[in-house]
């Protein structure tokens, strides 16, 4: 979990994702590295697929912005302002994924 925590892209990913699926196009993303009048579904889909990425989830999972695995991250930004917890969280999903 520590070097999760220790990626500093993929907590910035997150920190991002939060701000996406909360304020939406009001989101102000410039601190991410987001460009001002970046598509909010552009931020969005390359979000999912880095995080899942970084989180080792199947590639397919990764590139589908439709997949199961990319609505549970939107749900966890929507209910979660933890990064540690939303990256437990999506770690014990994919575990149990795999095992299924």
């Amino acid at each position: 979990m520590k070097e999760y925590l220790n990626d500093r892209l993929l907590v910035q990913g997150i920190e991002a994702h939060i701000r996406v699926m909360n304020e939406g196009d009001a989101a102000n993303l410039e601190p991410f590295g987001f460009e001002a009048g970046t598509p909010i579904d552009r931020i969005h889909q390359y979000n999912a697929l880095m995080v899942l990425s970084k989180l080792d989830f199947p590639r397919e999972e990764s590139l589908d912005p439709k997949s199961q695995s990319t609505q549970y991250l939107d749900e966890l930004a929507k209910n979660e302002s933890n990064v540690e917890t939303i990256i437990e969280k999506l770690v014990a999903y994919r575990e149990e994924s795999v095992n299924s």
